[in-house]
């Protein structure tokens, strides 16, 4: 079945509205005159039969106020007509002087003959000729119809949307055909090639390593974009969602390490405390969006340059952008570079790169921006919001004067900085440093209730036979517990540490941890 465009709808529907309308004027106005014809014919009649009293008694008199009232209520001419001589007359008297028999008045009026009963002895051909407008009533037949289209309008506007409604409907099962149908025969197209590349990376020598790499890397996409188009429940994908963006990330750094080309300088940072933000995005699409834009960055290099991606935790979201030192983008073709088939500078390029990236990414409550200087570089940047910290992040470390405070770390340079962070506090009083962890339960062995006041923080990697972690875990849960490590993005670790409430710091994280001091009742 072919779909019409809401304009055809919409078009066709008004021309369907215009007929109704018609068919409904002209009903409406042949009711007008079928029954004006009617009544007349009735009070013409009535007036008749009263008028045929009066000449049965002589009282011609009365009998011709009786037709001026008449004519002056419904009629334009009455014509009285008789066999006797002197009794045919008209009303009003010079009617037959200025009659116009034009073919528009025989169109416009019409008459109804009515026979006198003169006498009953005798037959008399008296008779009674009533003119009258024809189209006397279609003026209210107007007003009528007038009122009926102005109290349509708002069911008019109903059905219109109603229109719209159902045309997008049409048109989203329209495209969810389309789409199982196509990703069918790309998917059934993939697979063949796919399992002939899954078996070359091992083939391949020792000496190819970056190149062995790249190609799992690929292999590992194709699956990924595969998997996208395989058949879904409700033909959604709420299922492929996740929160765990610096897992995405880093997979997207091996990705694009991996691909960039030699003559590139390609850096790719992140912020270590980006581990515990949990932001909304879909993974692959993600990577996939990151790698375009690079893809984009490479392309607009001559031959050499740099593209820095920077990866910031602002609180409230996760900042990315990517800067490259390329052609720029030329000042009027800025604000197309989100616009669906906008391409520049690419003999083969579809367009739907950025258009689908924005698209994404505002889908995930987020937004993209492109700024661009000519022959200088640009720099696109993505801001995705954070929904949620994972449950080891420790925002900051709150201080009261009875707190006492355990540090655990078998490097010099680490206890260092945390003596110039509590010193800078005032609270260096409180702390106990050591190197080694082995004495620590019996060095901090406190009452139950006391035990809310101690905050240990203890290194993972301890040069003894316990990690930090196993320490921790022997401690006592009412005490505030934190591993300082720099394997804070070891997924295991991370649900171990969440699972067991040990809180992780980045070891990165020391100096810009903030330092809370509050009062003991708090």
């Amino acid at each position: 079945m072919k779909i019409q465009s809401p304009e055809q709808r919409i078009k066709a529907f008004e021309q369907k509205q215009v007929i109704v309308s018609g068919l409904c004027f002209l009903f409406l106005a042949g009711l007008a005159v079928v029954f004006n014809a009617l009544h007349l014919q009735n009070v013409a009649e009535e007036n008749t039969r009263f008028l045929s009293r009066m000449v049965k008694i002589g009282d011609f008199r009365e009998a011709s106020l009786i037709l001026q009232q008449a004519r002056l209520s419904s009629f334009t001419t009455i014509h009285y007509k008789s066999t006797e001589p002197g009794r045919s007359f008209v009303i009003p008297p010079k009617a037959e002087i200025f009659r116009e028999e034009s073919f528009l008045n025989k169109i416009l009026r019409d008459e109804v003959t009515v026979q006198v009963e003169v006498s009953t002895a005798t037959h008399s051909s008296d008779e009674i000729v009533f003119e009258y407008e024809r189209f006397r009533l279609v003026p209210y037949a107007i007003l009528i119809w007038f009122i009926l289209n102005l109290i349509s309008i708002p069911q008019t506007r109903f059905l219109k949307r109603r229109l719209l409604e159902q045309f997008d409907r049409d048109i989203e099962i329209e495209k969810k055909i389309a789409k199982t149908e196509v990703a069918q025969q790309v998917r059934h197209n993939l697979r063949t090639p796919l399992a002939a590349l899954t078996h070359i990376p091992s083939k391949l020598p020792a000496s190819v390593t970056r190149e062995r790499e790249l190609l799992e890397l690929t292999i590992s996409q194709i699956r990924d974009l595969i998997s996208k188009l395989d058949d879904r429940p409700n033909n959604g994908f709420d299922d492929v969602y996740s929160t765990d963006i610096y897992s995405t990330l880093e997979q997207a750094k091996r990705e694009l390490t991996a691909a960039s080309p030699k003559n590139i300088e390609f850096i790719f940072d992140t912020e270590d405390i980006v581990a515990s933000a949990l932001v909304k995005h879909i993974p692959f699409e993600l990577r996939s969006i990151l790698g375009n834009i690079v893809n984009n960055s490479i392309e607009a290099m001559n031959s050499t340059g740099k593209i820095f991606v920077r990866i910031r935790d602002l609180a409230s979201e996760i900042s990315i952008s990517i800067s490259d030192n390329g052609i720029g983008i030329k000042p009027e073709s800025l604000p197309k570079v989100f616009q669906k088939h906008f391409s520049e500078g690419k003999s083969n390029g579809s367009g739907i790169g950025l258009s689908h990236a924005k698209e994404n990414i505002e889908t995930w409550g987020g937004r993209i921006g492109v700024e661009s200087t000519l022959d200088v570089g640009t720099t696109v940047t993505v801001s995705l919001p954070i929904v949620d910290r994972a449950e080891w992040y420790l925002p900051r470390l709150k201080f009261s004067s009875s707190s006492k405070v355990v540090v655990i770390d078998d490097q010099e340079s680490a206890l260092e900085l945390w003596k110039i962070k509590f010193d800078e506090s005032q609270i260096l009083n409180q702390v106990k440093f050591s190197m080694d962890g082995d004495n620590l339960e019996l060095d901090c062995a406190v009452p139950s209730e006391s035990a809310k006041d101690l905050i240990y923080l203890v290194d993972h990697d301890l040069s003894s036979n316990v990690s930090g972690f196993d320490l921790l875990t022997k401690l006592p849960s009412r005490s505030l517990r934190c591993l300082v490590t720099g394997n804070f993005d070891d997924p295991s670790l991370r649900v171990s540490c969440a699972s067991s409430g040990i809180y992780i710091i980045p070891k990165s994280s020391i100096s810009s941890l903030p330092i809370v001091i509050v009062s003991p009742s708090i």
